[in-house]
């Protein structure tokens, strides 16, 4: 009789077991997925490479995805005027290396902790410009290139664009931007020092000289407003968390020394 109890909760529990456990183990396994985009050509900063994103922003958020098992993080690298319209539009929930601009881009609600910091400096062909010079008002009757989408040269010199005062051509890349500086087809150009320097190495741009160091940028992980609150407000607190350990533990200073330097 004994025996025979035994073996029938055995079985009843090896039946319970196996009825429920891939129900406990699709509940381990549930993970919030995230889809976040950066530019495709911004590089050593964001990037798309042959084996897909790539860059010191893109590396940083590779090693939070590893830190946050309870999300998946879905990057993908498009041009920025088309990673903006996709955030703005709701279809992708964060913009990755966006400064923030409320006013510019009022469609961001959230922007994380700083990831890091880009040397912002206008360049110009040689004997355009001039040290003493106030930026942007002392910079009208220039031309100017510009990444398309880029907010970076800031509020009042998009102002004295508005009013014809300065001249804008915008292109995709900043490559393609400094190549056309070098032959004389604008005057300056408003770009990171780590971006732009490597460019002017790499192709001997020698027409070109830095002018002046403009700003200090902050560069964050924005949230598009379309997305659920309550989701967005409980991710950029696992990000800032994470963020702020990779801070403390020298991750993302190894990741940008690894990119930037050598």
């Amino acid at each position: 009789m004994h025996a025979f109890l035994s073996r029938a909760v055995l079985q009843f529990l090896s039946a319970y077991l196996i009825m429920c456990g891939p129900v406990a183990a699709a509940k381990e396994l549930t993970v919030e997925t995230v889809t976040m985009v950066q530019d495709s050509g911004f590089p050593p900063y964001m990037m798309q490479t042959p084996s897909g994103p790539g860059g010191v922003y893109a590396e940083i958020i590779y090693e939070v995805d590893r830190r946050l098992p309870g999300y998946q993080i879905e990057l993908e690298a498009l041009p920025w005027s088309r990673a903006l319209h996709l955030v703005a539009s709701g279809r992708i929930n964060t913009l990755l290396g966006t400064y923030y601009r409320p006013k510019e881009r009022p469609w961001l609600s959230l922007y994380s902790d700083v990831i890091t910091y880009e040397s912002v400096f206008v360049y110009c062909r040689k004997g355009v410009a001039d040290n003493s010079w106030v930026f942007p008002d002392d910079f009208t009757g220039l031309v100017f290139g510009n990444n398309s989408g880029f907010e970076t040269p800031g509020p009042a010199f998009f102002d004295l664009v508005g009013e014809g005062k300065i001249f804008l051509n915008e292109e995709q890349t900043t490559e393609l931007n400094l190549k056309l500086l070098h032959y004389g087809r604008a005057d300056c150009y408003v770009q990171d020092k780590s971006v732009v320097d490597p460019i002017l190495s790499k192709h001997v741009y020698d027409m070109i000289e830095p002018v002046k160091q403009l700003t200090y940028e902050a560069a964050h992980v924005g949230f598009s407003e379309a997305w659920d609150k309550q989701t967005a407000d409980k991710f950029k607190r696992e990000l800032d968390r994470v963020l702020q350990e990779m801070k403390l533990d020298g991750s993302i200073d190894r990741i940008i020394f690894q990119n930037l330097v050598n």
